[in-house]
């Protein structure tokens, strides 16, 4: 198993840390999961070895936007891959309506 972190900030960014988002790895899996994705998550993925293509699933942990800001522009980024795979979105009540 492998942990990344995309994020470990608080409510609001910093020069060195971004907000909430963490990626993990099985090693028998072609793929990973990505728990929360606040604003400037897929830049941080861009700056690691991770691949959208390979995104498979996203948990969103509560209704901050420093935990789910970053949805709507991972998930355009998402729809640009060749890969037709879906992807599954777990969150709170509330997640629906704002996707």
């Amino acid at each position: 198993m492998k942990l990344t972190f995309l994020g470990t900030s608080a409510g609001r960014p910093t020069k060195e840390r971004n907000v909430s988002a963490l990626g993990l790895e099985f090693d028998q899996d072609n793929k990973w999961y990505l728990f929360d994705c606040g604003e400037g998550t897929q830049r941080q993925i861009m700056k690691s070895r991770l691949s959208i293509g390979k995104l498979d699933t996203i948990f969103i942990t509560h209704l901050h936007g420093d935990h789910y800001y970053g949805l709507p522009g991972l998930l355009s980024t998402k729809k640009l891959e060749t890969s037709l795979k879906a992807l599954t979105i777990y969150g709170p009540k509330g997640i629906k309506d704002f996707l």
